[in-house]
């Protein structure tokens, strides 16, 4: 699972204390030189070329970041692993959804955060109530609707298929006008598989259908058939809009879970990070300044 949970902590570590409320400012982007000078971790060198093989999985503008990354990580690794085999623990690796199983490292590592970092004061309702007032907009549903249209296809490319098919739209278009049931000339006459749904496209957001016919039902209230037929690379479209959902505001009590996961991950997080801190104040490094932000 490539030391994920390392990245997670030692993206974090940086702003642990910006979790619990101090005030400093983002860190500097931190660079490492290529020719930089070793790194040793209470006397364990991380070679330099375990380095530029994690550097690959971090994300960062040059490759000076993401050495320096790269090295972070694998100086958090060694000290996790060091305390590890302090606490004389054994790795008991664990299998994610894809049936991916830990590395003996990896369990190692997980299990000592569990292990001395898994506490933590869980969120109460009032810090996801409060967080709920402050982002409401993250909580909106998205606008729904739902439309059915006919599709008069052209047989090729030709200008004068996308004439005959426009003129098939245009008489299809006509016939409803005067009073012919949308869906029953869906079944007939569309040149799409929704035709033996009555045209029926069915519940859908925004991004679902093309632009052309997204603006084209914008302007369209519940029931109304659009004035003339609309070009997409398909062909032309008879739209009907049948029926639209506001965005709305989920209430409190359905968005909470959500809340209380997301705030108890970053709280593990920081509690992880803040423990990392220790570690490595207590540890000697040389080559690397682990910075954790101060208060």
């Amino acid at each position: 699972m490539k030391h994920t949970l390392i990245r997670t902590v030692s993206e974090g570590a940086a702003e642990a204390d910006a979790f619990s409320g101090c005030g400093h400012g983002p860190a500097p982007v931190a660079k490492r030189a290529a020719n930089a000078p070793p790194v040793f971790v209470n006397g364990v060198h991380i070679a330099e070329s375990a380095i530029a093989a994690e550097a690959q999985n971090h994300r960062a503008a040059s490759g000076p970041e993401a050495r320096a990354a790269a090295a972070r990580a694998l100086v958090i690794r060694e000290l996790l692993l060091q305390r590890a085999r302090t606490l004389a623990l054994e790795p008991s690796p664990l299998s994610d959804a894809r049936n991916r199983e830990e590395t003996p490292d990896e369990a190692l590592v997980r299990q000592v955060l569990e292990y001395e970092a898994g506490a933590f004061e869980a969120p109460s309702a009032g810090e996801c109530r409060r967080v709920y007032d402050v982002s409401s907009s993250a909580f909106m549903t998205p606008e729904l609707y739902a439309a059915s249209h006919i599709l008069c296809a052209p047989a090729d490319d030709e200008e004068k298929s996308w004439r005959s098919a426009h003129e098939k739209a245009e008489g299809l278009l006509g016939l409803i006008k005067q009073g012919e049931d949308f869906g029953a000339c869906a079944r007939r006459s569309s040149d799409c598989p929704t035709a033996a749904d009555a045209g029926a496209l069915g519940q859908m957001t925004a991004g679902d259908l093309s632009l052309e016919l997204e603006q084209a039902l914008s302007e369209l209230a519940e029931g109304e058939v659009a004035a003339s037929p609309i070009r997409t690379r398909h062909g032309w479209h008879l739209l009907r809009l049948d029926r639209r959902a506001p965005a709305r505001l989920l209430p409190f009590e359905a968005a909470e879970p959500h809340i209380r996961a997301r705030l108890q991950e970053r709280l593990a997080v920081a509690a992880q990070a803040r423990y990392v801190a220790k570690l490595a104040a207590e540890a000697e490094i040389e080559g690397l300044v682990l910075s954790f932000g101060s208060s």
